[in-house]
């Protein structure tokens, strides 16, 4: 379901393997999927990223912006209680880089190009 909302948005999917343990998926009153979130917790120092914010790309737009605040402030919770301070968050789009700074994130950078490296088969 996820892989098919990055294909939706016209994004390449995200590998499973990739994703961290702990993320949240929000649903609607009518128990429709709408958005999803994953933390990536640092194993040295107390900083968490906050990766791969995605959404229904058929739901209502006033949904998705309340189902993307909710895995935000769950996971930025779940940081906090874990004794994280820091949550860095990326993304591309403006739309969502409001919802960000709205949940209590500074923008610190801009223009940024992810790149992944995968272990090759032998």
């Amino acid at each position: 379901m996820i892989s098919t909302w990055w294909e939706g948005h016209g994004w390449s999917a995200i590998p499973q393997a990739i994703l961290p343990r702990l993320g949240a998926l929000a649903v609607g009153d009518d128990s429709t999927p709408l958005a999803a979130a994953w933390l990536y917790m640092d194993n040295s120092v107390g900083v968490a990223m906050l990766e791969w914010l995605v959404s229904n790309p058929e739901a209502p737009p006033r949904q998705v912006l309340r189902a993307l605040r909710a895995v935000v402030d769950f996971l930025k919770a779940e940081a906090e209680a874990l004794d994280y301070g820091v949550v860095l968050a990326t993304c591309r789009q403006a739309s969502l880089s409001a919802v960000l700074c709205k949940e209590g994130f500074q923008v610190t950078d801009s223009g940024v190009i992810h790149h992944i490296s995968t272990r090759t088969a032998a």
